[in-house]
């Protein structure tokens, strides 16, 4: 699993009032650009976050890419979303529950506030950083699946779909801030680990839901996961009928994550951290 190097702490100044503040536009860009080169250089998170979903497809999606569902959806492109949801949770996990709390341990954050970068436009940049790597996770994943394994998506559908994961992606952004921001780097690394694997496999994202036990298939509706691969198996197979419902379900876990995200920020601001 991806591993983030954990900072040292640092002596730094005292945060101080900002004279002036960055221009907004031209920061956010090089923020994001900042955001996006960390990611692709570390070879550890690429792997992680693109690498593991393309072979987890390859070795369990490509044998069974041609077979047909009872309702005559191709089970290539029900894999396929299950792996591009595992894609998600795993950079969310990653790249925000790891990286975050290096960021304030090592006193990034503290540093932050005393410079003329406002804290929530540097927030705002990893969260767009985050959906463009997602989509470009997606894209390589979905490229892999079309060329190895003859899973073609039509291009509305292919977009519906991208679109919905990236925008239900956003309560897994805020599981990973709210671990970030209340657990120390060495605990946020544990804590990721065993929270992408529970949820894969409670998701069913891994194995089928129907073939595991049944303490899991009750466990897994309560699983942000849960529904946003309900969401997307959706719009694969045509069957959208209850995807408001697995909405409200996101929204409701993306206030309370970010919540308890911003609980733990200000507690952090509090001790001066």
């Amino acid at each position: 699993m991806t591993q983030t190097t954990v900072q040292t702490a640092i002596p730094l100044p005292a945060p101080t009032a900002a004279t002036r503040q960055a221009a907004p536009l031209p920061a956010l860009g090089q923020l994001i650009l900042s955001e996006l080169r960390k990611m692709v250089r570390n070879p550890m998170f690429f792997i992680g976050t693109v690498g593991f979903p393309i072979l987890w497809f390859a070795l369990f999606g490509l044998p069974n890419v041609h077979d047909q569902m009872a309702d005559g959806t191709n089970v290539g492109r029900y894999i396929m979303v299950s792996f591009g949801t595992y894609s998600l949770l795993s950079l969310a996990m990653f790249s925000f529950g790891l990286a975050v709390a290096a960021e304030r341990i090592g006193g990034w954050l503290r540093l932050l506030r005393a410079s003329p970068m406002p804290a929530p436009l540097y927030f705002l940049g990893k969260v767009v950083a985050a959906l463009l790597f997602s989509a470009l996770s997606l894209g390589l994943l979905y490229t892999f699946a079309h060329f190895a394994g003859g899973v073609t998506l039509p291009l509305p559908l292919a977009l519906t779909i991208l679109g919905k994961l990236l925008l239900g992606s956003v309560p897994l952004i805020a599981l990973g801030f709210m671990i970030g921001f209340l657990v120390n780097p060495t605990a946020a690394n544990v804590i990721a680990n065993v929270v992408s694997i529970l949820m894969s496999f409670a998701s069913g994202l891994f194995v089928p839901l129907n073939q595991l036990p049944d303490v899991m298939q009750k466990i897994a509706p309560y699983m942000p996961t849960y529904h946003l691969a309900q969401i997307g198996w959706g719009t694969v197979t045509g069957n959208t009928s209850g995807e408001a419902t697995h909405w409200l379900y996101l929204a409701l876990y993306a206030v309370v994550f970010g919540g308890l995200a911003i609980w733990g920020l200000k507690k952090d601001e509090a001790r001066g951290l």
